[in-house]
């Protein structure tokens, strides 16, 4: 009894040191880059919760480019999963007509900055978007 007890106790130690390691991306998150992203006031905030690969959360603040209203038509971010050191997820943005923006971003090694690239924001004029990069450092 007691060997088995004894390699149940090391299973559970050992597991619990793997997901120690493991990166996790929940908090709250400050949004920097070009253009309105980045005004005096600080750029958008995006607050996650990362339960195994699945994230969830909320993109708070800032614009996008044209297509009337760049306000978010809610705060909520889809389809969320961070897996690899990747975190994708898109939100809808604008009131008069929404579009879909996408983000995909690398979390670096130290655990503190995630750097996306945005697309699908409209681009001006009726010309074609080009993606964005924007950095997001980990709120202390």
């Amino acid at each position: 009894m007691k060997p088995i007890l004894s390699v149940a106790l090391s299973m559970t130690f050992a597991a619990a040191l793997a997901a120690q390691g493991a990166p996790n991306v929940s908090g709250k998150w400050v949004i920097q880059g070009s253009g309105r992203a980045g005004g005096r006031g600080g750029g958008p905030t995006l607050t996650l919760n990362q339960v195994g690969t699945e994230v969830t959360g909320e993109l708070v603040g800032g614009g996008g480019g044209g297509g009337g209203s760049a306000a978010p038509i809610n705060n909520e971010i889809y389809g969320g999963t961070f897996e690899n050191g990747t975190l994708t997820f898109y939100v809808w943005r604008g009131t008069d007509k929404p579009y879909k923006t996408e983000y995909k971003g690398t979390l670096n090694a130290a655990g503190d900055e995630i750097t996306f690239t945005v697309t699908g924001n409209p681009g001006r004029g009726g010309a074609p978007a080009t993606p964005q990069t924007l950095t997001a450092r980990r709120a202390r």
